[in-house]
Order: C-alpha cells, then structure tokens, then sequence
C-alpha cells in the first residue's frame, strides 16, 4: 500500500451545567459537544438506536440492530423542532453548528429535508449532515440535503469485496450505487461536501483500494477528504486503526485536500462534582471514550475525572471496555 505496511446512544442523564443539555428536556438533542470536524456540535437524534443501512465494522456505538433501506418519519418532526427551539430560547449555552446524526442513518428519516428547513428559518447557526451517504442515489434524499451548510458522507471502500466486508451493507446494496449517489449529489449541491474515509488496517488499505478510491473521490470533488482511523472501541474486536506515519502517507497520496482528522483539545476549567458526573455520563451514553477523551472533551484533568468514574463503575452506571492498549468507559444501559 503506497510503500507504507499498513459525532451515540439513546438514554440522557441529569446535568445542570451551561456547556450539556439538560437531560429530562431533550429527548432528540444532545451537547454542544466538542467535535474534532465540527467545533461544539448541537447533536440531533433523528433515528432510534441502531437504525442502519450500514453495520460497519468500526462502528463505535455497537452493532446495528435493524438494517434497512426503508425512509419513514423514524421521531416526530414537531418533537425535534420544539426542542431546537427551546434550546435556542434558552441561550445557556452556544453551538458553532447544529448536526444531524446520531444513533442511526438519519438520511432514513423519510421528513430530514423539513427538519433542516424548520431549524434554518429558527437560526443561522450551520446546519450539517452526518451520513454514510449511502442513500444519495435516490433524488429523494439528495433533494432534502439541499438545504444543509455542510454534508459528511462517508466512502470506506469502492470495490464490493471491501465494501461488503467494512460496511456490511443491507442485502446486494451495490457499491457503484453509492459511489453514483455521491457524483450525483455533488452536481447539485453548492454547499460543503466534507468527505470522510475511514480506514482499517489489512481492510480498506490496500495500495489498489487506495487507487480506485482516489479515483472516485476525483469525480466526487468533495471541498475537503476527511482521513480517519479506529481510536474507540470498534463493533468488531478485529477492525484495527492505521498508525500515524500511515495515515500521513495516505493523506499525501489523496492531496492538497486530503487531513487527518485531530482530537479536540480544550484547556481545563472548574466546575462541580455533580456537573462532572452529569457531563460524563451524558458524553458516555453517546460513545465509549477513554479517560484521555474524557478529559479532552470535558476539559477536566485526567486525575479529577478518575475519582469520579469509580464510584460511576461501582454503581453499575459506567462500564468498563478494554480495547488494545486502553481502557474505555461507556454508559450502562443494563
């Protein structure tokens, strides 16, 4: 390979400070969190817990539970636009963009395109996508993206055999048909394309994967290539993340446009025990992290973190997932 060897779950908690929703007001919102694409992200929910057309094998919130290709109002739009405004009313806190992800595909959500409407006429805060991009071949779905600032599809392979073995995609779902979807869309899109790649090591990175994926990305012209590896707790113990010196190579090889993508980084602030405890079960129910992504994240140091994370594991509230070299920790839903 090129001369080289190799932004969720449901369920919300308690939290009474400015930077977390509180959780008993929001079923559909979460953060701002920090995210290492987007800033301090507003996250919307807009599919059950895990509602896919993927089971990638990366998948850092666990295996998907319904794969389907099927497009219905998965949450009531009314709910998901009454708490970004009231959300917006509050004004406790600030977002630099307000994201459409979360537990599941939300391109699946059959009224996406009247979500993002409604929150645009509310707030020039950005609006982004966060999609695997697998459902842009339907003009359906292209036509509701139109509206956002920013779309993040994701492309991990353009060959079936990689495709069907890192995406895991419902049935014969063709990977030509997604790769089209993406040419398609950014024909008629002016806004930002942020494409994504993520990587597994012996998987997707192969120097003839890495060749006909630059040869796609070529006709989907994204503004920006997103390089990304596995940094948590995979949905397969096998999916392995690329080094460094890896990714660096392949981000030369895709150009100019091409960037790894960093860990947010905060400096650390004061606030209370139970603040602390609220952020960080709210953050892990999201997404298994390690104690250095709590800390980043929450910008509270390590030493601080640990002396609430233990009674958390005690009570049953936080688990404990060891992966390669590092501890992870995620929300109990037990």
């Amino acid at each position: 390979m090129l001369g080289v060897s190799g932004d969720r779950r449901n369920g919300r908690y308690a939290d009474p400070s400015e930077d977390l929703l509180v959780a008993r007001k929001f079923r559909h919102l979460y953060g701002p969190v920090p995210s290492r694409r987007l800033g301090r992200s507003l996250g919307v929910d807009l599919m059950p817990h895990k509602i896919c057309t993927y089971d990638c094998i990366y998948c850092q919130i666990g295996r998907t539970t319904e794969k389907t290709l099927l497009r219905k109002e998965y949450v009531p739009v009314e709910e998901v636009l009454d708490e970004v405004k009231r959300f917006l009313e509050e004004g406790k806190t600030s977002a630099d963009v307000i994201s459409l992800g979360g537990s599941g595909e939300p391109t699946l959500h059959s009224k996406i395109g009247a979500v993002i409407e409604g929150i645009k006429k509310m707030t020039s805060i950005p609006v982004a996508v966060i999609t695997n991009g697998s459902l842009l071949y339907e003009g359906g779905v292209r036509q509701d993206l139109l509206q956002a600032d920013r779309v993040l599809p994701s492309m991990d392979a353009v060959t079936r055999d990689v495709f069907m073995r890192i995406n895991r995609p419902r049935g014969e779902f063709s990977v030509e048909k997604m790769v089209e979807g993406l040419v398609a869309f950014r024909k008629v899109y002016r806004g930002q394309i942020w494409l994504e790649i993520l990587l597994c090591q012996g998987v997707n990175d192969t120097k003839d994967e890495l060749q006909r994926m630059r040869e796609a990305v070529d006709r989907i012209n994204p503004d920006r290539i997103d390089l990304n590896t596995v940094v948590r707790p995979p949905s397969e113990t096998w999916a392995r993340p690329l080094i460094q010196k890896e990714l660096e190579e392949i981000q030369t090889f895709f150009g100019e446009k091409a960037r790894i993508i960093l860990e947010f980084d905060r400096h650390p602030v004061s606030i209370s025990g139970e603040e602390i405890r609220g952020r960080v079960l709210d953050i892990l129910s999201r997404r298994p992290l390690s104690l250095v992504d709590l800390s980043k994240w929450l910008r509270i140091p390590p030493a601080e973190l640990e002396v609430h994370l233990g009674p958390l594991v005690k009570e049953g509230k936080v688990k404990v997932r060891p992966f390669r070299d590092t501890t992870y920790y995620e929300a109990s839903f037990d």
